[in-house]
């Protein structure tokens, strides 16, 4: 598995209005498909337009094509 060379940052939108974000490892024309194909049907998605540095996607250490809920530690 190659690691991710670019992350995108996806804001979800719950059912109860609740904002989530999300990881995708994927090109940024596939990101919002890729966290559709994992949460529930009815949520939300939109690309945050704040961008992932080299440095900070090395410490998320995804690998290409995996998507991941944010939690911060």
């Amino acid at each position: 598995m190659q690691p991710a060379l670019e992350v995108h940052l996806v804001r979800v939108r719950t059912d109860d209005g609740d904002v989530e974000i999300w990881l995708a490892a994927t090109p940024i024309d596939e990101a919002l498909d890729r966290v559709l194909d994992v949460i529930p049907e009815g949520w939300t998605v939109s690309l945050d337009p704040r961008q992932i540095g080299p440095e900070q996607i090395a410490v998320l250490n995804m690998t290409i094509g995996e998507i991941r809920r944010y939690q911060p530690v």
